[in-house]
């Protein structure tokens, strides 16, 4: 029995929002925010994590004392094994981060993302509205989750010709054997 061994298994390739699905889900806040101050919460918070590539417990426990606007840079502190990583502010995220911080001012919490009662946002909080906001673009069938989101990120930097040692250092993994997963995105550019 020693010479035999039992097949390797089936690594499946992450699913992933593609760019298209990427920019319906982000006007979905504009049209279907419950709230009208919601509009710039929930913009910010997709944002958060299409651009950063942090999950969803770094995102949720995030303070405003985390963000650079000077330097335009994010420290993520509560990631696997509290450590704490850097990754750049892009643009796009950090004009609509600071155009939401002016309608908190003054900060009566130093949580980035609040509920409507002005607690932190809780995960079964935000679980609900990302799954609303996906189903009414219409993209509930396609399997989209919230940590898909860190898939997209990290897929859609390595189709864009960034290696996988700066994508391994942004998500915060330890070995580069958690990042060659997303080495199947580039498939369709290599053919090219």
């Amino acid at each position: 029995m020693l010479p035999i061994h039992a097949p390797k298994e089936e690594q499946k390739l992450p699913i992933y929002l593609t760019e298209h699905d990427l920019k319906l889900l982000l006007q979905t806040p504009k049209k279907y925010a419950r709230f009208e101050n919601h509009i710039l919460r929930d913009t910010a918070l997709l944002k958060m994590f299409i651009f950063t590539g942090a999950s969803r417990s770094e995102v949720l426990s995030m303070n405003w004392e985390d963000i650079d606007f000077g330097k335009q840079i994010i420290t993520i502190r509560k990631g696997k094994g509290e450590k704490e990583r850097i990754v750049p502010l892009h643009e796009n995220l950090s004009c609509d981060l600071w155009e939401y911080l002016q309608t908190r001012l003054p900060l009566s919490n130093q949580a980035i993302f609040i509920s409507y009662l002005g607690n932190r946002m809780s995960v079964s909080n935000f679980q609900t509205l990302f799954k609303g906001y996906v189903k009414k673009v219409g993209l509930e069938d396609k399997g989209y989750t919230i940590h898909k989101c860190r898939h997209s990120f990290a897929s859609l930097l390595h189709q864009n010709g960034v290696d996988l040692l700066s994508i391994k250092e942004l998500l915060g993994h330890e070995n580069l054997n958690s990042t060659k997963i997303y080495t199947h995105t580039n498939v369709t550019h290599l053919n090219r």
